[in-house]
């Protein structure tokens, strides 16, 4: 498993020689139980304004690294956002947006999940080093 998600980041922006590609590997710890995964990769090209995330959810449902949408804050930090339609164990599809925001210089990693079109109070969040 280690191998495959090494072998997909590789191949990420294939083609753009001439940007510089960063990844990273985040480990998280989640502050609630479930939708934020204990493993993040991201590989971010500040130049292009591009980034793409993989993790376990995605692997599960596509099996290949997403692209984000990606901005840089006043504060320096990237931040980089997608949504997914997530299974539910007990039947259904959760509409989970996520926000990853990445400090490139104290390198940590907050990430956010909210649920679309649902009311719910909790919004798991994980933290952690990259």
């Amino acid at each position: 498993m280690k191998f495959a998600i090494t072998a997909l980041v590789a191949g990420l922006f294939v083609g753009d020689s001439q940007a510089e590609v960063i990844t990273y590997d985040c480990s998280l710890h989640d502050l609630e139980q479930g939708w934020i995964s204990e493993r993040v990769i991201l590989s971010v090209d500040v130049e292009n304004k591009r980034a793409r995330v993989h993790d376990v959810y995605i692997h599960e449902l596509d099996g290949q690294p997403r692209d984000t949408k990606f901005k840089t804050t006043r504060k320096g930090e990237y931040r980089m956002t997608w949504k997914m339609n997530i299974l539910m164990s007990q039947g259904g599809t959760a509409y989970v947006s996520y926000t990853a925001t990445l400090n490139p210089k104290t390198q940590k990693l907050n990430l956010l999940a909210r649920f679309r079109q649902v009311n719910a109070t909790n919004r798991p969040r994980g933290d952690g080093p990259v």
